[in-house]
């Protein structure tokens, strides 16, 4: 079951503790995650150890339940902004090996000393402001798909990795891989269905999120796809600010990603110095701006495409 997070994280076996757990979000999350085939294994809420959520026991700290149970190596923080920082440290010198934040607005100040705190450590994380991971392998971290019934139901796996910046796109591109009879704008320029009962499917789904200073970027996502033998093209959702989808390109030029890549690049519209809804969208320099990165992108050899409906036509020209 070791599906993505062999390739972001060297983790083969995930099991998880959820921080946040005693709370009404991270009580129903952990719920979806436990029924899609995550291994939940503790809670961390502090001040709350001793009690048991659903037959999971709740600790005080990461610390003390590494220390009850030594093979946990992955966190998901289901807890405000303002305490992502610190829940995220003592997760780090906990040991744990991956996180996912999924909290929105975390204080950029925070999200800088967080990567540089991580940095130092074997820790990845995912996030801020993410919906989080899922790998039709068996595994989600985070809030994918709404319940576990539908996620099973619509994530199915297959050939295509799907790395986004958002939340809404990480689920339509996932999900809509896996619908047979999906209709689109055909190779030959008519419109119908793509595919019938063989659409392509999903390997996993990494949403990145949507702030300035992401812990794994859309290139460290892209690597991990790069190595991940059931992923055959990488569909992917960008948009304007940070320079993720400059990174992708100068690394597929460098020949370090091989695989197709299909981008959605959103933000075609968007002006320089305004805030967009995602904080990580704003446009500070020229480098960030839609023209920018899709000249990049197609001119690494990447396909870019304007509406995320082009994206799974252009993904199955890639697999023909």
């Amino acid at each position: 079951m070791a599906g993505i997070l062999k390739h972001l994280a060297g983790i083969e076996t995930p099991e998880t503790l959820v921080f946040g757990i005693t709370g009404r979000q991270g009580r129903s999350k952990s719920r979806l995650m436990k029924k899609y085939g995550t291994h939940i294994i503790a809670g961390c809420t502090p001040g709350k150890g001793g009690q048991e959520i659903d037959g999971v026991p709740v600790f005080n700290s990461a610390a003390e339940a590494v220390e009850a149970f030594p093979r946990l190596n992955t966190a998901v923080l289901f807890v405000p902004a303002g305490a992502v920082k610190k829940a995220a440290m003592d997760a780090i010198d906990a040991g744990l090996a991956f996180l996912v934040l999924a909290a929105d607005g975390v204080p950029v100040h925070d999200e800088i000393i967080l990567k540089e705190y991580a940095a130092t450590r074997d820790t990845v994380y995912l996030g801020p402001n993410t919906v989080g991971l899922l790998d039709t392998d068996g595994y989600l971290f985070g809030l994918i798909g709404g319940s576990a019934t539908w996620a099973k139901r619509n994530y199915l796996p297959g050939k295509v990795g799907v790395i986004s910046r958002s939340g809404g796109l990480s689920q339509l591109l996932g999900a809509f891989h896996c619908r047979p009879d999906l209709p689109g704008l055909r190779s030959d320029g008519s419109f119908g269905p793509l595919w019938g009962d063989d659409f392509p499917g999903v390997s996993a789904v990494v949403c990145v999120g949507g702030d300035p200073v992401p812990g794994v970027s859309i290139l460290d996502a892209a690597r991990a796809f790069e190595k991940d033998p059931r992923t055959e093209v990488i569909a992917v959702y960008g948009e304007t600010g940070t320079t993720q989808e400059n990174d992708l390109a100068r690394a597929v030029t460098a020949g370090e990603i091989s695989k197709p890549i299909v981008v959605f690049l959103g933000g075609k519209f968007t002006q320089a110095g305004v805030a967009q809804s995602h904080a990580g969208a704003m446009i500070r320099n020229k480098e960030e701006s839609w023209g920018a990165k899709k000249e990049a992108l197609e001119t690494a050899g990447i396909t870019v495409v304007e509406r995320p409906d082009a994206v799974f036509g252009a993904v199955l020209g890639k697999l023909d």
